[in-house]
């Protein structure tokens, strides 16, 4: 009876040596394990939305970490593929989850790709590539100093397919009427009619006729929205800018009120035309006659 028991209390003990053994080499290994080892984050890019001719809205969702703090998100684009933050970009604060990104200084009609990006230690992870377009310049936008009056069509002089230039009215006319002449009556050589033609007209018309108070001078000496290249518009450049009128606006739609163009027709008389009746009258007036002008320039 005493053997049993000794026997029985002696393998207990065994037993429970084992385990702790067990235990405690559960709790060293356990110690010793390594941690998974960080990355960059992981992130995809929404989809773009609100786009206008000079801005859009997308971001992107940070559904990893990568086991290191995000320090640094948002949105990089470019008009060329896999942009990266060397090129554009927006930043949209840190850490994971949503964020939306505002894209704003963009061009009009222009192709863009955009991706989302998040930075940790480790480095920058960039989402799937988007692409979009932004809206068109149409006539009548506000655009560099003034306000789109005509696009050019194929068959107009300065037309390049997938390119788009025209010309930009002032908002409003000049303060004051101008004479088309500075006193001397005599030809200039700034005949030409078509679009594209206004601002060579002009700069002969200044150099033929120098300094003084006329039509021509007062737009070529106009510094307007931050630009200096402003001149005085061709008759079919000015032709273009009536039938666009409602879109231009500013224009003095009262009766006889007419307008210079810098085409010239002889020593003594310049093409003008008049933005009250319905069809436009295009015609000519004495060189000495004060009348309104609209400054315009290209782009």
């Amino acid at each position: 009876m005493i053997n049993t028991l000794y026997f029985m209390q002696h393998k207990y003990k065994k037993i429970i040596g084992i385990k702790a053994l067990a235990v405690l080499f559960f709790i060293a290994v356990t110690g010793c394990e390594k941690k998974p080892p960080e990355t960059v984050p992981v992130i995809t890019t929404t989809t773009v939305s609100e786009i206008t001719k000079n801005s859009a809205v997308s971001g992107g969702e940070i559904t990893s970490d990568g086991g290191s703090p995000v320090t640094t998100r948002g949105i990089c684009w470019s008009t060329s593929s896999n942009p990266t933050v060397d090129d554009s970009f927006t930043t949209d604060g840190e850490g994971p989850g949503s964020f939306a990104s505002n894209l704003s200084g963009l061009n009009p009609g222009t192709e863009y790709y955009i991706r989302a990006y998040a930075t940790n230690a480790i480095g920058t992870a960039y989402g799937n590539e988007l692409d979009f377009t932004t809206n068109p310049l149409s006539v009548g936008d506000e655009h560099l100093g003034g306000k789109i009056a005509y696009i050019l069509q194929q068959g107009d002089p300065g037309y390049v397919p997938g390119e788009v230039h025209g010309i930009i009215a002032a908002t409003t006319d000049l303060a004051n009427l101008y004479q088309w002449y500075n006193g001397t009556l005599s030809v200039t050589g700034a005949t030409v009619t078509t679009i594209g033609s206004g601002n060579a007209n002009t700069t002969t018309i200044v150099t033929a006729q120098g300094d003084g108070t006329y039509a021509a001078k007062a737009c070529y000496d106009l510094v307007l929205g931050g630009y200096s290249d402003w001149y005085l518009p061709s008759q079919d450049e000015l032709h273009m800018m009536f039938l666009n009128r409602n879109l231009i606006g500013g224009f003095d739609a009262t009766y006889d009120v007419y307008y210079w163009t810098s085409s010239e027709y002889d020593s003594g008389m310049s093409f003008m035309e008049t933005f009250f009746f319905s069809d436009g009258y295009r015609g000519f007036q004495a060189k000495h006659v004060p009348l309104k002008v609209r400054p315009v320039r290209s782009f």
